[in-house]
């Protein structure tokens, strides 16, 4: 498992090397990048396939079903997934969404499957989890209901074609339910485990009542993403109702849990990675709320930078600082403090950097090469920083 978690961390290493890639072409162009969208194509799938889904996957099957994870079978299955990553991160910089790539994804949606029914069938530790193990699930729902914006893209494409309405709904289908729902739900799953695993008791009422509220609110959350259209008046109340839904719900489980923060052994820098995520995690339903308004809505819309930035900011700054931080505790990767200050400083400012563009164009304060410039250089900073994870996580896990 330790090898597993280290291969997705080199995933996102790779990830990274593209992402940086991509803000160099736009400021200087290279010539090996004939076609931006199809390499922005490779980037997003493999970050979300390559780094984050695997990054849970393995997390939650160490977790949940640790003796069926140890199977040949599993090992299959995630040397298989990985594979298949690896085959789109050549073909979507190759051909974008043609043949090869459309048949790879079908395969990975395919795989994903298979994982869902090793989580409702081979769980392990459900009674003594049952928190974790709910969350888990509600989590694993959500990746199913995502990989029904795939299965539609290509009749989309072929009868209404890419500059349709319904393909740009379809796209933010997919990317609502994989970051807002199945690696949230899961990065919440384990952030519970912490908990449970250390003898601290959830009430089943509280968690239940958490999880009915959360699950709610992210599925009724994918309403955001249509305000851009100028729907009718009662699909911004809906938004906003998703909203306080979601955050009512975080609120009952931060209620509880923060009670109990001190019986988790956590190391010094675990510990300030903990309370970012909390209150990052507060400041990502602050954003959620700010999109719900008609107004705001339609300027994300608009300024693409402001949505670049928020889906940098929860992927880089709470689902990946959540991943190192739940593997450094269940001892299946190494972190040096060093290494993760450098990334973590490094995302901080290209997240920084995506939003004050962005809102340079929003008040139409000119938007410099500087400006591109610094995008540029914090993308390589961040890529810097991944690197140097993956390397000293991976050198220390050939070591054990």
């Amino acid at each position: 498992m330790k090898k597993f978690f280290a291969v997705a961390v080199w995933y996102w290493a790779v990830i990274a090397l593209y992402g940086y890639l991509i803000r160099q072409h736009t400021y200087s162009p290279l010539p090996f990048i004939e076609k931006y969208a199809y390499w922005l194509h490779a980037h997003s799938h493999a970050a979300f396939l390559g780094w984050l889904h695997a990054g849970f996957a393995v997390l939650l099957a160490y977790v949940l079903f640790p003796e069926f994870a140890r199977t040949q079978r599993f090992k299959y299955w995630f040397v298989i997934m990985q594979l298949l990553v690896a085959g789109m991160l050549i073909s979507f910089p190759l051909q974008g969404y043609k043949a090869v790539s459309i048949t790879l994804l079908s395969l990975f949606l395919v795989g994903t499957y298979f994982y869902a029914r090793y989580l409702f069938a081979k769980n392990e530790f459900a009674s003594r989890l049952p928190a974790t193990t709910a969350f888990a699930k509600a989590g694993v729902i959500f990746m199913l209901i995502s990989s029904l914006s795939p299965w539609a893209l290509g009749p989309v494409m072929v009868f209404l074609g890419k500059k349709s309405v319904w393909y740009q709904l379809d796209i933010y289908f997919y990317l609502h339910f994989q970051y807002n729902g199945w690696f949230f739900t899961a990065m919440l799953a384990l952030m519970i485990y912490l908990f449970e695993h250390n003898g601290v008791k959830i009430p089943e009422n509280t968690w239940k009542k958490a999880l009915m509220w959360l699950f709610a609110g992210i599925f009724w959350g994918y309403i955001t993403n249509t305000l851009w259209i100028d729907p009718p008046l009662y699909f911004n109340i809906i938004a906003l109702a998703s909203v306080l839904m979601e955050g009512y719900g975080l609120w009952i489980l931060f209620r509880f849990l923060k009670k109990h923060f001190h019986r988790i052994p956590l190391m010094p820098m675990q510990q300030k990675m903990f309370k970012w995520l909390t209150g990052a995690i507060a400041f990502k339903v602050m954003l959620q709320f700010a999109a719900s308004c008609p107004y705001y809505a339609e300027l994300a819309y608009i300024v693409r930078d402001l949505v670049i930035g928020y889906i940098h900011f929860v992927m880089l700054g709470i689902l990946s600082v959540a991943l190192l931080l739940l593997a450094g505790y269940l001892k299946l990767f190494r972190l040096s403090a060093t290494t993760f200050w450098i990334y973590f400083s490094g995302m901080l400012a290209m997240v920084g950097a995506i939003w004050w563009r962005g809102f340079s164009v929003w008040q139409k304060i000119p938007v410099t090469r500087t400006t591109n410039l610094i995008l540029v250089i914090t993308a390589l900073w961040t890529m810097t920083g991944v690197f140097l994870i993956a390397w000293y996580g991976s050198k220390n896990v050939c070591q054990d």
